[in-house]
């Protein structure tokens, strides 16, 4: 077994990670990993038998990995998100993993930020506070002042955490190839797949450059709208192993003393705190992904403030289509909209039974949607729609995973601050805004080019195919066979087809001038060129005598 091992210098790594699952009663996973030779015979038989109530395998599992330190604990925090993958049960033990890390000393911050910055401190900062805000497994933060005066938050990454990651992925990632190749279970969850896009993920998060470039994204994109800030990056300072941002002034937007303080109406937070996050995920597509309490504040106008970019979502056009479709069907207990949605959403794995899943989602819509609305909990919604989907074997993007988590940490801000508020009765005026911004040219304006352009490309080179074929037959070089067989069938297959295709290019018509008449006010610089106005007419008016005609002869 020693052979499967990356280094022989991980030898007692794993003769740890054996004891620990030893203790936590998972010897039948032991024995599958051929980690048995890394038990002690004491271990061994003090082990030897699984617990006698093994419904609690996802708790004890959690525990495993908050036994084996700081980097598994972040590993199962960043699987916590993976709904789309993991069972239910799993993912409710590992959101409770909690990074208890001590804090490091000022001597060792000092040490990093020299080294970093190749300069006596003294040189960058007139102050830096001894204690940290906060300490977590891969850094902590600290308040400090540059020497031009303004305030700032750095953030340093803990001495040692890259070894120490490198080390226990090299070693997780031996074990899931174990699994793989030992249990059908680690086949089905597809583990070297999972343990590949977390160990990537974790190595982002240790990269302190990259979460710089998210808040320097979300700065020029928020900051100043929607009553929200988002700190700046000081790059002159920054580096992968320290994050200097502005200090912006706050509380936390979990302190209901501090915001009657204030003078701040809870319920108009609440409000503004929703806006900004439905303007985040649906409008421009790039969000906060991890909005609890810590990180996000309160200034005395009442701004909201977004901290720790380090984890983020990112949606495209299509992506925020579909979900505002998903999320309007939940809100308006809609199940075949929400079972179209959700096939739309995802890849589905082998053949689904559309009438069980329709069921299903039915019983969920009753769940929720057959309450009153402030208790509907739209994050857990979405959350038990997409176990429903796993169920199913529908794959679903992990984006739509992190917007659910995203949702779920949402609701429960808002219910804190308004006991009787929720995400859809809050969210009500932003829906409409979201269905108004559809007929919107720029949701669907860029697909409308590309097929315009395929147009033009196929058109372009008719002229030239169709030269060629008459060439061909004026040499008579064609010889064409025929096989009559279900011909008439064939033709009438096509037909239909092409009828289809004119009715959905005057339904594009359509949507074109519902978008020019909504939108008429940017045209009026175009007023002096009235071709596209016939163009309009004409296009409808040929459609209609198409689809009309194709109607009467049954042909559509």
């Amino acid at each position: 077994m020693i052979a499967h091992w990356p280094r022989a210098a991980h030898w007692r790594r794993y003769r740890q990670i054996a004891g620990i699952l030893a203790q936590h009663g998972f010897v039948m996973v032991i024995d599958a990993l051929g980690l048995s030779g890394h038990l002690s015979f004491k271990q061994r038989w003090l082990h030897n038998r699984v617990p006698d109530d093994d419904a609690d395998w996802a708790e004890r599992l959690g525990l495993v990995l908050a036994a084996m330190g700081p980097t598994y604990v972040k590993l199962g925090q960043l699987a916590s998100l993976r709904a789309d993958v993991l069972p239910v049960r799993l993912i409710a033990a590992l959101e409770k993993l909690q990074n208890d890390v001590p804090p490091f000393g000022l001597d060792e911050v000092v040490y990093i930020l020299e080294k970093a910055w190749e300069r006596p401190i003294a040189d960058v900062l007139a102050y830096i506070n001894p204690e940290p805000l906060a300490a977590a497994s891969l850094g902590q933060v600290h308040q400090g002042r540059l020497m031009n005066g303004q305030a700032v938050v750095i953030k340093v990454r803990r001495p040692h955490v890259v070894e120490q990651t490198e080390s226990d992925l090299a070693i997780l990632k031996s074990l899931g190839d174990l699994a793989e190749r030992r249990t059908q279970w680690a086949r089905q969850y597809q583990v070297t797949t999972l343990i590949a896009e977390l160990s990537k993920t974790l190595r982002e998060e240790r990269d302190f450059s990259v979460e710089a470039k998210y808040t320097e994204r979300a700065h020029k994109q928020y900051n100043g709208r929607r009553d929200m800030r988002i700190p700046r990056v000081l790059w002159d300072w920054t580096r992968p192993e320290v994050l200097v941002l502005e200090e912006l002034v706050g509380i936390k937007i979990s302190e209901l003393e501090g915001i009657g303080e204030l003078g701040l109406s809870r319920h108009r937070v609440s409000e503004k705190f929703i806006g900004a996050v439905y303007y985040q995920v649906f409008v421009n597509g790039f969000f906060h992904a991890d909005p609890h309490p810590g990180n996000i504040h309160l200034d005395a106008q009442g701004h909201i403030i977004f901290l720790d970019w380090g984890l983020v979502g990112s949606f495209t056009p299509d992506m925020r289509r579909r979900s505002v479709e998903l999320i309007v069907g939940l809100s308006m207990g809609r199940a075949s909209q929400v079972v179209d949605a959700l096939l739309k959403l995802g890849v589905v794995q082998g053949n689904i039974d559309r009438h069980c899943l329709l069921q299903d989602v039915d019983r969920l819509r009753r769940r929720y949607y057959e309450t009153e609305l402030e208790e509907f909990n739209l994050g857990q919604a979405l959350s038990d729609l997409l176990g429903l989907a796993n169920t199913y074997r529908i794959r679903i993007p992990p984006e739509y995973t992190l917007l659910a988590k995203t949702a779920v940490t949402v609701d429960g801000v808002v219910r804190k601050l308004d006991p009787h508020a929720s995400l859809v009765n809050l969210g009500k005026p932003h829906a409409m805004e979201l269905l108004l911004n559809r007929l919107d040219p720029s949701w669907w304006g860029p697909e409308l080019a590309d097929s315009v352009l395929d147009w033009v490309d196929i058109a372009g080179r008719l002229p030239n195919g169709v030269d060629q074929v008459l060439a061909t037959l004026g040499r008579g070089e064609i010889r064409i066979v025929l096989e009559h067989k279900n011909l008439d069938k064939v033709l009438s297959h096509w037909e239909r087809l092409i009828n289809r295709l004119a009715l959905s290019l005057l339904l594009a018509a359509l949507i074109v001038g519902t978008g020019l008449v909504v939108h008429r006010s940017q045209l009026d610089n175009l007023a002096h060129f009235p071709l596209g106005e016939y163009a309009f007419v004409a296009v409808i008016a040929m459609g209609l005598w198409i689809v009309v005609g194709a109607m009467r002869r049954g042909k559509l």
